[in-house]
């Protein structure tokens, strides 16, 4: 168990200190991507003794790229849903639109580049817990610490603040259900992802999104209303599982087996 222990803290130290050493260049930023997946496999294949990507989520059963999409909609909806709502409060007001020109670049870096940052954090922290709590049959406990490691983790970009861990944990829970229901990281980097490219949408990379907003103003009510939004996604997600069937009826029961079983080494 300390092997799993010390490889969690090898992936999370490299995907958090790593981007801040770098700095913004793009190249730079590729290679930390790169370094990032190599050293999970290095460390998963030859420190853990997992053979295949299976363990982690990422296997890809009938269905896994629908799982992404609806995903990617879920996440996406919320995070639009949310800054309605905080345009219709008065946060701020929208002055108008960039141009093509603008819009459409920073959209497809938002969908290329969010899209490799979801999949990192969602590795690191729902694959790796996935892989580790079937390995010690600890599947019963997989939501409440993966949700916590999510927490944890955030703190490093948002410090250590009750409003950022209670928003996190939101979060964590309906992305670690999609995990646990699934069998796989696909729903989770979806919404991970399609929150993500909204997020760019309105705030671009440097502050400057799509939408031109002036007398952006803050206060609690702000906050406590995102996390309310942000609640609507857990009966939402169950409403989805419901909705696209997971699992046939006949395969629902070998599921709960598979959860227990461990990971076999070597």
């Amino acid at each position: 168990m300390a092997g799993w222990l010390l490889g969690f803290a090898a992936l999370d130290l490299y995907a958090n200190l790593v981007p801040r050493l770098i700095g913004g260049a793009v190249t730079a930023w590729l290679a930390y991507v790169a370094g990032f997946f190599a050293l999970t496999f290095v460390l998963c294949r030859y420190g853990l003794g997992l053979r295949h990507a299976a363990p982690l989520g990422l296997a890809r059963p009938a269905g896994w790229m629908r799982w992404l999409w609806v995903g990617f909609g879920i996440g996406f909806g919320i995070w639009a849903l949310k800054n309605l709502l905080l345009l219709a409060m008065g946060k701020f007001e929208l002055a108008g639109w960039r141009d093509a020109s603008f819009a459409l670049p920073l959209l497809g870096k938002a969908l290329f580049a969010m899209f490799l940052a979801s999949a990192i954090n969602d590795l690191m922290i729902r694959g790796y817990g996935l892989a580790y709590c079937r390995r010690f049959e600890l599947m019963r406990w997989y939501v409440p610490l993966t949700v916590i490691a999510y927490a944890l983790d955030d703190s490093w970009n948002e410090g250590i603040d009750l409003g950022n861990l209670a928003f996190s944990a939101i979060l964590g829970l309906s992305l670690a259900w999609t995990v646990l229901r699934t069998g796989t990281l696909w729903m989770s980097i979806g919404i991970h992802w399609g929150g993500n490219v909204c997020y760019r949408f309105m705030s671009g990379f440097d502050g400057q999104g799509v939408p031109r907003l002036q007398h952006v103003i803050e206060g609690a009510r702000f906050e406590y209303a995102s996390l309310a939004v942000t609640a609507l996604m857990f009966p939402l997600v169950l409403l989805v599982l419901r909705w696209i069937r997971v699992y046939p009826r006949a395969e629902r029961q070998p599921v709960r087996a598979l959860a227990r079983r461990p990971v076999r080494r070597g």
